[in-house]
């Protein structure tokens, strides 16, 4: 009999002990719940998509596309990140006698002022502080980032001619009148924007239209 007591005492101390961890757990987790759906409603993720369309290709439509993309990471309203997806136009002050390169590069120094927002596009160079090669001879797929991916995935285009790894290009992103940026400086969430290079004045603003 003394034996059966002590047994039942001994699981209802060990039900209690085990009941007092689950308590404790309980209190924390919908603590943590709480704080990650705060942290998701103050923080306010977004990925834009935008294409400018080459229309003078239009007539031969068996010239490789030459368009050009743009992926942008929004947060809270402000540019953190973005790709470039383009040709060697983009470098070169026109091009006379041979087929474009292709490339996609990330954009660097971004840098949001009153009514535009500017980046870079910087030329690829090696640890001793060399030029490389990031060009391949067909557009590059959107989904794929990185130059070196596209390098081992593309044909290698070997048309370099002199200036394209030089220097930095800069860009500008803006916006129409009723599309300014406001402080703090938030990205809208436009139909349309301007894209102007900077650096390579041979080429006009460009209007890029949002995809997705």
């Amino acid at each position: 009999m003394m034996k059966e007591i002590m047994d039942a005492y001994i699981i209802r101390f060990r039900n209690r002990k085990l009941l007092a961890i689950v308590l404790a757990l309980l209190s924390v987790f919908p603590l943590s719940a709480q704080q990650n759906a705060v942290d998701q409603e103050t923080t306010e993720r977004d990925t834009l998509f935008y294409l400018w369309h080459d229309a003078t290709t239009d007539e031969y439509p068996n010239m490789t596309p030459e368009d050009s993309y743009m992926e942008l990471y929004i947060e809270n309203g402000i540019l953190k990140k973005g790709f470039f997806w383009g040709t060697t136009d983009e470098f070169d002050r026109g091009r006379e006698g041979y087929e474009c390169g292709f490339f996609v590069l990330p954009m660097t120094e971004i840098r949001h002022e009153k009514d535009s927002i500017l980046f870079k596009l910087s030329p690829i160079r090696t640890d001793k502080g060399e030029t490389e090669n990031c060009f391949v001879k067909a557009p590059v797929d959107r989904h794929i980032r990185s130059w070196q991916e596209a390098m081992s995935r593309y044909q290698t285009w070997d048309n370099i001619t002199g200036g394209l790894f030089e220097k930095d290009f800069l860009f500008s992103i803006s916006f129409g009148q009723k599309q300014k940026c406001t402080t703090p400086y938030r990205f809208p969430t436009v139909d349309s924007i301007s894209v102007h290079n900077l650096t390579n004045n041979s080429l006009e603003k460009r209007t890029f239209i949002l995809l997705k």
